[in-house]
Formats: C-alpha cells, sequence, structure tokens
C-alpha cells in the first residue's frame, strides 16, 4: 500500500508538468491546428534564463541564490518564455497560417526550436545545473521526505507540484470559459472567417494563445525543475510528453488536457516502479510507454476513422 500512495503522488505531480504543457498545446491547436512543436524548448528557455539572472553562469547549489534575485530570475524566465510564446505566433505561424501552409508553419517552428536550443546551448558553460528551490522543504520529514512502511519515502515537494499544476489548470480553464477574452478565442476557434468580418483582433487574440502556452510552459518548468538537473535537454522531454498528453484527448479541453497529462505521469511512474506480470521494464522504459500509448491511441482512431468511411 505504501508503495501504491508513493507511485500516485509522484505520478500526479510528474503529470501536472505535463497537463499544464498540454492546455497550452491543445488551445493552440484548438484555435490554429498548429502543433506547437518548440513548446519544450520554451520550457528550457525559462528555466536558464531564470538561472542566468538569478546567479549568472557559475555553480549554483539549491541554497545558493537568496530570494530577491530569484524571484527576479523567475520573472524574467516567465517573461522571456511568454515573449518567445508571441515571437513564435508573429514570426514562424502568422506568415504561412492564413496561405494554408502547413510545411511552412511547420518547418518555421522547427527552427524556433533549433534556435532556442542553440542559444541556451552557447549560454551554459555546465553540462548540467542544480535549480535551486525557493521553499524550504528539506525541513518537513526527513530531509524532504515522507517516510512510509517497508522503506518507502515521499517527497514533499511532490504535493506542492501538484496542487500548483491543479490550480493553475483550473485558472486557465475557468479564465478560457469565463472571460471575454476565452470567448472572443472560442469565436475564432469555432469561425475565423466569420471573427475577422465582426471585428475581432484576430493575430492578438492568436499571439495572446501562444503567449499563454508559453506561460504555462514557463510554470510549469519553475514547478518541475528543482526535482531534476538542468541541461539543454530539460524541456525536450517535458514537452514531447504535454505533446503526448493533449494527443490522448484529441486535442481537447484544457481540463482534458490537464487530466490526460496526470495519465502519463501516473503511467510512467507506475511502469518505473512495477513489475507488469512476466514483464520486468524498469525505469529505462518510463518514457517508451507513453509514448508507445499515443501511438496506439493514433491508430485506433484512424481505424476508427476509416471504419466510419
Amino acid at each position: 500500500m505504501a508503495l501504491v500512495l508513493q507511485v500516485i503522488v509522484t505520478g500526479l505531480a510528474a503529470g501536472a508538468g505535463y497537463g499544464l504543457l498540454a492546455i497550452g498545446l491543445a488551445v493552440i491547436h484548438r484555435l490554429t491546428g498548429v502543433v506547437h512543436l518548440a513548446l519544450g524548448e520554451l520550457v528550457a528557455l525559462a528555466v536558464v534564463v531564470t538561472l542566468l539572472v538569478a546567479a549568472g553562469p557559475d555553480l549554483v547549489t539549491p541554497s545558493s541564490v537568496s530570494a530577491a534575485p530569484f524571484v527576479g530570475g523567475l520573472l524574467a524566465g516567465l517573461a522571456a518564455a511568454v515573449l518567445a510564446g508571441v515571437g513564435t505566433y508573429w514570426l514562424a505561424v502568422r506568415p504561412f497560417l492564413r496561405r494554408g501552409l502547413t510545411l511552412g508553419w511547420l518547418g518555421a517552428i522547427v527552427a524556433v526550436a533549433f534556435a532556442v536550443r542553440g542559444a541556451l546551448a552557447a549560454a551554459l558553460v555546465r553540462d548540467s545545473y542544480v535549480f535551486p528551490d525557493p521553499l524550504p522543504f528539506d525541513r518537513v520529514g526527513t530531509d524532504g521526505s515522507l517516510a512510509l512502511s517497508g522503506g518507502v519515502t515521499i517527497p514533499v515537494r511532490a504535493f506542492f507540484v501538484f496542487a500548483i499544476g491543479l490550480v493553475l489548470a483550473e485558472v486557465t480553464a475557468r479564465v478560457l470559459d469565463r472571460s471575454r477574452w476565452g470567448r472572443a478565442l472560442r469565436a475564432v476557434a469555432t469561425e475565423p472567417d466569420g471573427a475577422h468580418l465582426t471585428g475581432l483582433p484576430v493575430d492578438r487574440l492568436l499571439a495572446g494563445a501562444f503567449a499563454l502556452a508559453g506561460g504555462l510552459a514557463a510554470m510549469a518548468a519553475i514547478v518541475q525543475a528543482p526535482s531534476v538537473p538542468v541541461t539543454v535537454d530539460t524541456g525536450s522531454l517535458l514537452g514531447l510528453k504535454g505533446l503526448v498528453a493533449a494527443v490522448l484527448v484529441g486535442f481537447g479541453s484544457p481540463r482534458r488536457a490537464f487530466l490526460a497529462g496526470l495519465v502519463v505521469g501516473l503511467v510512467e511512474t507506475a511502469v518505473a516502479t512495477y513489475d507488469i506480470g512476466p514483464l520486468r521494464l524498469g525505469a529505462e522504459y518510463r518514457d517508451l510507454v507513453p509514448l508507445a500509448l499515443a501511438v496506439v491511441v493514433l491508430g485506433w482512431r484512424r481505424l476508427g476513422t476509416r471504419a466510419v468511411e
């Protein structure tokens, strides 16, 4: 029972980050049909900018950054991800979207991803960094962990990460459902030509959606980064799993996308922890199984579409 609880808590904490990214991906796809393949790189951008502003390129330890520089770094990282999201729309998506050039925006977004990745590689002078944790979780329990029976431990921080992810997802869903901006976005998604004719600022609305996706990427980075080493690859796998979650629900509503992220987190944690019958998968398969699940779902939907035809 203790091991089950560990899998649930840590899986939900990991899935919260995937769910936030899935929301951003789903919103953009529903508005434009675009798959934001550079969103994972915006995660890494937010983390690296936060570190560089807070501590510079030098070695960072969990306690080496004081509060004021760290808050400034967080704000700078958030701003960088939001501005990069807006820039992605104006420079990489908009020129091709209205002309219906799918290969155009696809290639441009991939170029953005490589450009961000190259800039981050040039900015980092070490192979990996430690992202400082602003909250003193190490003072709770035993060095920040709750000890359960059988030698099982649960990081206290996992509860915080899941709670923050849940709050952000619900706030985002409510804003999109109830605000004038959210209603305008729904109008654009439902009838883009009609939205233009009625005078809605469609380009500004779409740029705002890309800004929202960048902001969610930054928040996912901020809550997840203290648990893993920071490298140039920090955001790539996180973004890929967010895409898996969005695909599983067909780029559906924000709440469904977030729930799918939680499912992906639970599945990968269970795979890394349990033996499934005679299969002994282990941690090295935790990244493969969610991707395989997405492939199966896409194949199933394709078969269903052919059956209907």
